[in-house]
């Protein structure tokens, strides 16, 4: 039995809210000469400066409130406008072999484990994901690796100068010449896919689906959908039913989708109804105690992720066998065509390279682990109330109940501070609390997590106020204003105590990417970026 510890730095999930920046003087980013060149801080400099991911939320958020939906609905097919400006067709985006991955937690996870897996076989892999944690080029993965700054800089200047030069007849009636921050970096992950030739492209969605921009592809290979739960719930709906059906618009005509066992049952109608409506199934997948050969796990979080990767793994292997004996069996047990029982994929032994992609793969700010001195920092980026649950309950199995347990957290928008430390503290009872704004250092900025300083000022102080008020619970807290001066805090106390330390930092995608520009700062330079060096290697080759 293979051992899985801490090579899964896993948990998964996230839609990403990039910081409201101010809407950019679009006649200043039109000077840029076609053919110029920029260098990869430049990129992104110039990136920054386009509508961002927050500004879009919000009126999305507007429009919910409204039901007025002209901006989402718009979303996919102004998405597909700003490819067909760069050349790329429909049929182009059909030949990518598109794995489409939906869900409120775990999405990221899954699609980190079927890239690694088809990557250990010998195929060539491309991924797109969200949000970043430290560089804006982490959201574009070629056979495992975060694409190079050389690179990355090389299509962000080819699509822009292509932008540049299009001839646009009405601006007023047509997307305007450069797309948001998000459609950008979408629209750039399927260029390089398909200028790279990659063997299969799989795509994490942003928010929702439905409405998703990665929503553009109308013949994937195949759709999954991770655990649903209630999460940016003022977009898309505050039942578990409205939820599902965004989900779910990611199904289309005849292709199968993939489904974990659900925890709200409710959804299951909804799945079901959409997928009759596209002449497909919704396939649900076996625990991964049922495989004869399951890999060995230190926690249970990830096993229904793991268990849905192995299962589109397997069905797009049988669908494009890149060499003999590829072929694993059947997907499926029974006639899926009738719609009186649920579909259900069938267990089966786990072959060596699945297993493998399994142990090689990476995924940061998950389960990750950080030891520094008498320190150990667990870093997970749980944000909803099933991801903090499991969280915790990882926190609490990994490690020893002699050792001082610090907890640092914080939340971002309308998710409430006070209920995932109540469910943290069904697990766990901490020593200490502390309250840290996502900001790394008041010292140092990377240009890619930069905040306004609107909203800097904005964090720190509902960091002080969260301390406040959680003083009145009798638990020490303490509040700062950046993780630096928390890490260093935590380390003197350390130090001075003389005892051991493990802390838990989570609640937001945001504090953990700040944590690692503290605590391991050159991660992508080590290697953390993405899969092993090997598998990237063999995928090259082949």
């Amino acid at each position: 039995m293979l051992c899985v510890r801490r090579v899964l730095l896993f948990r998964g999930n996230l839609k990403f809210l990039r910081p409201v920046l101010p809407l950019p003087d679009l006649s200043n980013v039109r000077m840029i000469t076609a053919g110029s060149r920029l260098g990869y801080e430049e990129a992104i400099e110039r990136l920054m400066s386009l509508p961002s991911v927050s500004s879009t939320v919000e009126t999305a958020k507007k429009e919910s409130q409204t039901k007025q939906y002209s901006v989402r609905n718009s979303n996919v097919a102004v998405t597909r406008t700003y490819l067909q400006r760069l050349g790329v067709t429909t049929e182009d985006l059909d030949r990518l072999k598109v794995i489409h991955v939906a869900g409120t937690k775990g999405k990221g996870s899954t699609c980190a484990l079927t890239e690694s897996i088809l990557r250990n076989c010998g195929y060539s892999t491309g991924f797109n994901s969200s949000p970043h944690l430290m560089e804006v080029r982490e959201r574009i993965r070629l056979n495992g690796r975060v694409i190079s700054r050389d690179l990355f800089s090389h299509y962000f200047n080819e699509i822009w100068d292509m932008f540049e030069r299009c001839e646009i007849a009405d601006l007023e009636n047509s997307p305007a010449r450069f797309p948001s921050f998000l459609k950008y970096i979408v629209v750039m992950s399927y260029y390089v896919f398909i200028k790279e030739r990659v063997d299969v492209a799989v795509i994490e969605v942003g928010l929702g689906g439905r409405y998703d921009c990665t929503n553009v592809v109308d013949h994937p290979a195949l759709t999954a959908i991770t655990h649903l739960g209630y999460d940016h719930c003022s977009i898309l709906g505050y039942t578990i039913e409205e939820i599902a059906n965004e989900k779910a618009g990611i199904m289309k005509e005849g292709v199968p989708v993939l489904t974990v066992n659900q925890h709200y049952t409710a959804s299951y109608p909804v799945l079901e109804r959409e997928a009759r409506e596209k002449s497909t199934a919704v396939i649900r997948v076996p625990p991964l105690s049922h495989y004869p050969n399951p890999p060995t796990l230190n926690s249970d979080t990830w096993s229904d992720n793991i268990s849905l990767s192995l299962q589109i793994a397997k069905h797009w292997l049988n669908l494009n066998p890149h060499h003999q004996g590829t072929n694993i069996g059947p997907l499926l047990n029974g006639d899926v065509s009738c719609h009186k029982e649920p579909a259900k994929a069938v267990p089966f032994k786990i072959p060596d390279t699945f297993l493998r992609g399994i142990m090689t793969c990476q995924w940061p700010g998950r389960n990750h682990v950080i030891y520094r001195d008498k320190v150990a920092y667990h870093l997970d980026g749980a944000h909803t109330p099933v991801s903090i649950g499991l969280c915790s309950q990882w926190f609490k199995n990994c490690t020893a109940d002699s050792r001082r347990k610090v907890l640092v957290v914080n939340t971002t928008r309308d998710r409430h501070l006070a209920d995932f430390l109540d469910i943290i503290r069904k697990d766990i009872t901490p020593d200490l609390i502390i309250f840290c704004p996502n900001i790394a250092s008041n010292k140092y900025i990377v240009k890619d997590c930069e905040w306004p300083e609107d909203m800097k000022q904005a964090m720190i102080k509902r960091a002080h106020q969260n301390k406040d008020e959680w003083s009145e619970t009798g638990i020490p807290a303490l509040s700062f204003s950046s993780v630096e001066e928390g890490v260093r805090h935590i380390e003197q106390l350390a130090q001075s105590s003389n005892q051991e330390t493990d802390v838990l930092i989570t609640g937001s995608l945001h504090l953990i990417g700040a944590s690692l520009q503290v605590l391991h700062p050159t991660f992508l330079e080590d290697g953390m970026g993405g899969g092993n060096q090997e598998g990237a290697q063999k995928a090259n080759s082949a």
